[in-house]
């Protein structure tokens, strides 16, 4: 008896280490569990506060970004600004191209090149050229290219010239800017018909400009298929 009580005592005190290593193992997980969730809580806090701060820092990026752009756009208004602002009159640019007119009768002077080398030899027979000078005498820029209309007058004799086959551009003529045509003529040194007005019409224009023929007598071929006296383009 004695025996077998001492072997129950001893069968129970065996249960309770058990138990108690298993409520100990049991302590433990929970005391690493707890660990573990103390660490898992600390990484989501932190995650969170990762989360918050990164989430505060892009809507400060956004914010940053606005602003950014908003200063691009302006530095690129400042910018397009200060091109308008120095840019030369009547350049033609991709957003607001100006209108250029084309050069009306009344906006341009016209006038025989006389100077030096521009003076031709009036005492040859052979062909010779005389420059129209054409200056844009208006207050705008304006577009002229083509033939004008030029009659050499004497008496009741009007002589309409022919043109040079010869191509042309139009070009812009700035305020004071000039640009020229040919007239080429065979002169006459001893001859009878000498004209004393040209009549200078723009081209696309219906009124002239009035200028004294300074250089003696020409070989009238108002009748002649290809005469030897002919305008140029103007440009």
């Amino acid at each position: 008896m004695p025996s077998s009580a001492a072997s129950s005592r001893a069968r129970i005190r065996a249960r309770i280490r058990v138990r108690t290593r298993v409520r100990d193992g049991v302590r433990d997980r929970g005391v690493v569990t707890g660990a573990a969730l103390v660490v898992v809580s600390a990484l989501v806090l932190s995650a969170c506060g990762t989360s918050s701060s990164s989430s505060s820092s892009s809507s400060h990026g956004g914010s940053g970004s606005r602003k950014s752009k908003s200063s691009h756009s302006g530095s690129v208004g400042k910018s397009k600004g200060t091109a308008e602002k120095g840019a030369k009159p009547y350049v033609v640019t991709s957003r607001t191209p100006p209108h250029v007119p084309r050069c009306h009768t009344r906006d341009l002077a016209v006038s025989f090149e006389t100077g030096g080398a521009a003076a031709p030899d009036v005492t040859s027979d052979q062909q010779q050229t005389a420059g129209v000078a054409v200056r844009n005498s208006s207050g705008h820029a304006c577009v002229v290219g083509g033939f004008p209309g030029v009659d050499l007058r004497s008496g009741t004799t009007r002589w309409s010239l022919s043109r040079a086959s010869q191509e042309y551009d139009r070009i812009t003529l700035r305020p004071g800017g000039t640009t020229d045509f040919p007239i080429t003529f065979l002169p006459e040194p001893k001859g009878s018909w000498t004209p004393s007005t040209v009549t200078v019409t723009p081209p696309d224009e219906t009124t002239s400009k009035t200028l004294r023929w300074p250089w003696g007598p020409v070989l009238l071929q108002d009748g002649a298929t290809h005469p030897g006296t002919y305008v140029g383009p103007i440009g």
